[in-house]
């Protein structure tokens, strides 16, 4: 798949100011950013400690899937036609992958906490017919008991299949946000993990 082809490819810049070959969150902005499934916040900078809004990921899993064409028009309150998201966000919703606020809004620019990701995640890999059985047991987690029942099965198999991991050995922080640096990283593992 294209991925491969980028993963073999020499590499130790991009054009962001604000990403460096030494940092923890290189290569999966690499990874992300090469076959343009990410883009910069500007031509020069990526801002990987900045916010990932649930536009942003819908997007960059419908860039993900090719950018099929959809149809379907969105019932969300706030996604009007002809913005840089209606498309992914009209495709996702079509398919089940994403599902919104009860009052019947997606919450385009809301920032994504890490129990949405892993879901929306969740969701794509059921769209794709991977296998979600695999379950972890999250009870060595301290805050394991933050997560929302409609996110649990998702986390759960997001930390068996290695798509999400703790933010520190004993925390998973289901309810804090998620940064850009982190989305790249999790979409990284999700497509070398996910299928298997």
């Amino acid at each position: 798949d294209h991925f491969s082809y980028y993963a073999l490819q020499p590499v130790d810049t991009l054009p962001f100011v604000d990403v460096d070959e030494d940092d923890w969150w290189f290569d999966s902005i690499y990874y992300v950013c090469a076959p343009e499934l990410f883009q910069g916040t500007s031509r020069s900078t990526f801002e990987p400690q900045g916010t990932m809004t649930r536009a942003m990921l819908v997007t960059v899993l419908h860039r993900l899937e090719g950018a099929p064409d959809v149809s379907a028009v969105s019932h969300f309150q706030d996604v009007q036609a002809g913005q840089w998201y209606t498309a992914a966000v009209n495709w996702a919703s079509s398919n089940a992958i994403i599902e919104g606020y009860p009052d019947r809004r997606f919450g385009v620019g809301d920032e994504v906490t890490r129990q949405q990701m892993a879901t929306i995640h969740y969701r794509y890999a059921k769209y794709k017919s991977y296998s979600i059985s695999a379950d972890a047991d999250l009870a060595g987690y301290s805050d394991a008991a933050e997560i929302d029942a409609w996110a649990r099965d998702a986390m759960t198999w997001a930390n068996a299949k290695g798509i999400i991991s703790g933010t520190t050995t004993s925390t998973l922080a289901p309810r804090g946000n998620a940064s850009r640096a982190q989305v790249a990283t999790i979409l990284m593992r999700f497509v070398e993990n996910a299928s298997k």
